[in-house]
């Protein structure tokens, strides 16, 4: 029994999940920018057609009370000449009627008259003449003598003290006042007064109201077409004009549905069409910022890619330059250990194999650190002792080849030369020519010329000049599917250019090309294999560009 509890509460969890789906559903789509547009859109058109129909009101209300002051002026001042007279004279009798005029009875007897209002005959004069009509409104008073009436259903009702009372409390100063008389209506009157007489007219309102109610009435349909009309076309149109930003919105989904940690490389990118990311409004220019956003992002994939791939043949190279010499001395310390051979000989194999493991660790280690952006010394260094001690060594490590030096002329006097001077680091920069004389020596024949040259290049005012540290051999040249990564690590020439080829781990021209960056400068290689040139003509120059140091 008692599992049933959770489960009612299942029941009523799963029963309750379908009411929150359609708040959700309807607060969705009031964010969507469409459903945002349109009801901006209503709102704006809304708002503008009740402003013009509040100034129209206004001002067809301003024109209709402007007409009713015209004609108050103009009773008023036909009641200043006759006000004596409708004061002093009698009425005259009414005018006799037969049995078959009932039908035109005085509208006081009718239902419809109003029952706290009974005619008399003792209202104004004016209001019983021909040019009465009806909701004309007079009050004559002289000392406390008032006469007051208004022409109701065609007959003259006398207003009852109250309404007389309201009309006296106006300001009397010629001008039109709106005024609601109890049992009456609203009235547009105007007050003056002559001498001891104060004197008021009067016309309805109803009349106008009712023009103006009509006008409002037809005015607010007619508003409420167009703003219907204007919702759901300008719907349309917001919506035919959002849809490139929906295909821009499809691509961004695309990219972001693709898993690009597992699968870091992908083919080509969705784009969104050329037709539609088009600088210049607002979608075209999302629309070229995502394919540019793209482009980038392949760009680095495809990095990405290639440095990993990179990464992954660097490991496997060095391990297997590793494993050489680490093989090599596991073998002779086995040897020894058995005593199987010469000790003498083993410990020289063993010594040699450490300094090679040693001389590779060595160089990984400043690759390193070149990569990871450590500065190198910044001191000034004149690189004419150093080529001259590159060839000294070459001479001895290399008796086989034909060396040579290049230098600029030096001015005994100074006994150096000061624009052969750069900012740089003394080791790294023997390491540069230490390792292109011996790429030179190692992947050419004997017999081969090398040249050392140290150049300077001229500046301007504004711009240094720099110094060209030049190697270049009259060997068979570098094949030329090796050229593009002449300067990768562990890479090596072919067997025409590697007699000795065994002698190289592959990091020489790779640390040549990470010291030459460190310092500001480049390297560059030119080389001719035989065939490609005039007969006779091969070779190799590889070219170290600095800065020259400002003195």
């Amino acid at each position: 029994m008692t599992a049933s509890a959770p489960q009612a509460s299942n029941t009523e969890s799963q029963a309750s999940a379908p009411k929150h789906s359609a708040p959700q559903t309807k607060r969705k789509r009031s964010r969507l920018l469409t459903v945002r547009l349109s009801r901006f859109l209503a709102a704006a058109v809304a708002i503008a057609l009740v402003t013009m129909l509040a100034a129209s009101a206004f001002a067809m209300r301003s024109w209709m009370t402007s007409k009713l002051d015209s004609s108050l002026e103009s009773m008023l001042s036909r009641l200043e000449k006759n006000a004596e007279l409708t004061l002093e004279q009698p009425l005259p009798p009414p005018p006799p009627h037969h049995d078959d005029d009932d039908a035109q009875a005085p509208a006081s007897n009718s239902p419809s008259a109003d029952p706290t209002a009974t005619p008399t005959d003792k209202g104004p004069r004016g209001l019983r003449g021909p040019g009465s009509s009806e909701g004309q409104l007079q009050l004559i008073k002289h000392d406390d003598e008032v006469v007051s009436g208004v022409v109701k259903q065609f007959d003259v009702v006398e207003l009852d003290s109250e309404a007389q009372q309201q009309l006296l409390s106006l300001r009397c100063d010629s001008q039109g006042h709106d005024v609601d008389l109890k049992n009456y209506g609203a009235f547009r009157v105007m007050c003056t007064q002559k001498d001891s007489q104060t004197l008021i007219v009067g016309l309805s309102l109803a009349a106008n109201n009712s023009t103006l109610f009509a006008l409002i009435a037809v005015e607010g349909v007619i508003a409420l077409v167009v703003i219907l009309g204007a919702t759901f076309i300008g719907r349309k149109w917001i919506r035919r004009e959002m849809l490139p930003l929906g295909e821009v919105a499809a691509t961004a989904r695309n990219i972001g549905s693709q898993d690009l940690i597992a699968a870091p490389t992908v083919d080509t990118f969705d784009r969104v069409d050329s037709s539609i990311a088009q600088p210049g409004d607002e979608v075209g220019d999302v629309g070229f910022a995502l394919n540019t956003m793209i482009n980038n992002v392949e760009t680095a994939l495809q990095a990405r890619a290639e440095s990993e791939q990179r990464l992954r043949q660097f490991v496997a190279d060095a391990s297997h330059e590793l494993r050489t010499p680490l093989a090599s001395i596991q073998g002779y310390t086995q040897l020894l250990q058995r005593g199987a051979t010469d000790q003498e000989l083993a410990l020289s194999r063993i010594a040699s194999e450490s300094a090679r493991m040693s001389g590779l660790v060595e160089d990984l280690l400043l690759l390193a650190r070149l990569d990871a952006g450590r500065e190198l010394a910044s001191d000034p260094v004149d690189v004419i002792p150093l080529a001259i001690d590159a060839v000294s060594d070459a001479h001895a490590a290399g008796p086989d080849h034909q060396w040579s030096l290049d230098l600029p002329e030096i001015d005994d006097e100074a006994d150096s030369c000061t624009s052969c001077t750069v900012l740089g680091d003394e080791s790294a920069l023997r390491q540069v020519f230490a390792n292109l004389v011996n790429n030179a020596r190692i992947h050419t024949p004997a017999g081969t010329h090398v040249k050392v040259g140290v150049q300077t290049i001229a500046g301007t005012a504004s711009a240094p000049g720099f110094v060209r540290l030049s190697v270049a051999d009259d060997g068979p040249g570098i094949a030329p599917e090796l050229r593009a990564t002449v300067f990768d690590r562990f890479v090596r020439g072919d067997t025409s250019r590697s007699r000795q080829g065994k002698g190289s781990s592959g990091l020489g021209l790779s640390i040549v090309s990470s010291i030459a960056e460190a310092l500001g400068g480049r390297v560059d290689v030119d080389t001719l294999c035989e065939g490609e040139g005039a007969p006779g003509e091969h070779g190799t120059t590889f070219s170290v560009i600095l800065p020259a140091a400002k003195l």
